[in-house]
Formats: structure tokens, sequence, C-alpha cells
């Protein structure tokens, strides 16, 4: 408080005293010093407790509505998944779904979550192969998988997108299957405005493998009846439609290629039309050369929120873009 500003409950200006001491003087044994009393006609004032003495409660915590206020030391309590934060408090780190006042961040919140499933299927589709031959892909060499910081010059890098990629026993079912020295690589990449309302963002969530692929397409046809038979197998996981089609965009580099539309159900979506589309459909992609195995999950929020569906042939050209940006030479 400077000296010219006034006294506590609205007594007289404070004034500095000698030797540019506050006004008033030093307690004993090293008191602090006690607050002067007001003028005249003001209550006075009750002196200030001395060393030793009990201290002033600490202030009440304000009512429901107003910010909450943390511990000292303690690290700030964030709101769980699709919840929205107290009033006054930060909104959660860039990247989660922001949940706006029209109900906006619930869908793109139902949409993420959409992807996290179709990840965790495809993480965990096997590795089975039968036969051999390597089929009509020609062995262009030894390449390894990379994750750039910034992909197809929009999509950054982003662990928000990034769902987890494959476990040490995938790879020793690769291994077996004929994937030899087997290596993981995982990596989630975003474009567009995840702040905006609603969200323009664009998801791409990448999963692979690289090593020394024996019959790729083989391994591609197996981890799509994998993933379809995990996904009966679970009604939460929603469903593979159709067949895997076979796609052969520029750039493919005779690589095997295809893609397959995945449909989440939105269970709230019939009690709470807010929560967004009845279903999320999703593209998904699997490459496969003589040694790099990749999948690829897009998300487009806008056409997910709207229900629109998967668009294969897009997807399918998209990922051959983005294999020959992160398949690099050994």
């Amino acid at each position: 408080m400077s000296y010219n500003q006034p006294g506590p409950y609205g007594g007289q200006p404070q004034q500095p005293g000698p030797y540019g001491q506050p006004g008033g003087q030093s307690g004993p044994y090293g008191q602090p010093p006690q607050a002067p009393q007001p003028g005249y006609g003001q209550p006075p004032q009750p002196p200030q407790p001395g060393y030793g003495y009990p201290q002033q409660a600490p202030p009440q915590q304000p009512g429901y509505g107003y910010p909450q206020q943390t511990p000292p030391g303690a690290p700030p309590q964030q709101p769980g998944y699709g919840q929205q934060p107290p009033y006054g408090q930060q909104p959660p780190p860039y990247g989660m779904p922001q949940p706006p006042a029209s109900g906006g961040g619930k869908k793109t919140g139902i949409v993420i979550g959409a992807v996290a499933v179709v990840a965790a299927i495809a993480v965990g589709a096997y590795f089975v192969i039968g036969g051999g031959g390597g089929g009509d892909v020609a062995d262009d060499g030894p390449h390894k998988l990379t994750t750039p910081a910034t992909v197809l010059s929009e999509y950054k890098k982003s662990e928000e997108a990034d769902f987890g990629g494959f476990s040490e026993d995938d790879l020793k079912d690769a291994e077996k299957s004929g994937v030899k020295n087997a290596k993981s690589v995982n990596a989630g990449y975003q474009a567009g405005d995840q702040q905006s309302t609603p969200p323009t963002s664009k998801i791409l969530s990448f999963m692979g493998v690289y090593g020394e692929v024996e019959d790729p397409e083989a391994v591609v046809d197996a981890m799509f009846v994998e993933l379809k038979k995990t996904a009966a197998e679970d009604p939460s996981s929603g469903e593979f439609v159709g067949s895997p089609k076979s796609y052969e965009p520029s750039g493919l580099d005779g690589a095997i290629l295809k893609c397959q539309e995945s449909k989440i159900k939105n269970a709230e979506a019939s009690t709470d039309p807010s929560s967004g589309p009845p279903e999320v459909s999703l593209p998904v992609c699997i490459w496969g050369d003589h040694s790099t195995l990749g999948v690829v999950i897009l998300l487009d929020q806008v056409d997910a929120v709207t229900g629109k569906s998967a668009d294969l042939e897009a997807t399918a050209d998209l990922t051959a873009k983005f294999r020959k940006e992160i398949r690099v030479k050994i």
C-alpha cells in the first residue's frame, strides 16, 4: 500500500514517519509496527498480533460458480474427458476438445473418441500371414519409417492425435508371421483449427512397422480380416463396412494399398441430439511393401460431425503421399 492511499475501512491516509519509516512505532521485542489509529470520528482499529500469537484465519473459499482456489504447490485439476471446466478456470490444453456453450465441443469429443476406438482395434490386429511369395509387389530395397514434425505441408505432429502403436507382443507376432527385424513407429498429426466453433481440425493417426516383409499383400489382407473380426466381437467398437478396396493412386510406386470404411455408433445420439450424429464414419487405409507396413486413420471433424460418409478414394490418395514423405531409404 502506498503512503498516500486511504487506510483500511475508509480511514485517513497513512503518512510516512521519520527516517523513511511508515507512521507508527515499532512494537517491543521486534514486533511489527502497529498501525496508526484512524482520525477523529473513526472506529479504533485492533492492534496486529505479535510474534507467537495465532494468525488470522485464511479467507473462506468462494461459493459455487466462482473459481476455486488450488492449494500451494498442488497441480491444477483438469476436468474429466468431455466435461466443462468450472466457470473461471483455464480451458484444457490445445488439442483437447473445447466444449463451447452450443454443445459443439461434445460432438468433437465423440468424434475424436471414435478415432481412438478404431486405432485401438488396428493396434490389436494380429500379423497373421499365410503362404508367401510376395505377390506382384516389387522390392525396392530396405526402408524405414520416420515421423517428421510436419507432413503434407499442413499436418503438424500432435500428441493428442497419437493413439499408440504396435506393442512388443505385436512385433513378436510379426516376426513369427514373416516380418523380420520388425520395429514399431507411430505418430499423430493435426491440421486446421481446433479452437474454432465448430472445430475445423483434421486428424491423421498413423501406426506402422518396418523390417523385412515377405508377403506384403498377405499382411494387409490379414490385418483387415482381424480388424473386422475384432470389431464384430465388441459392439462398442463399431463395424467395418463391406470389404477392403484396392487403390493405386499416383506416387504409390507399386506397393499394396487397401482401404475400408469403419462406422462407430454414437450411443448418446438417441437421447441427446446435441451429442453429434448417430454414427461416425472413418476411413482406414493400410499399405504394404517389402520393408514397411502402415495404417492410416483420417478424420475430418467437419465431415464427421455432420455425418458424412468416409471418402476412401481421397484417403487413399492422401495415404500414398504420406507414405512417400515418411518412408526413407536405409
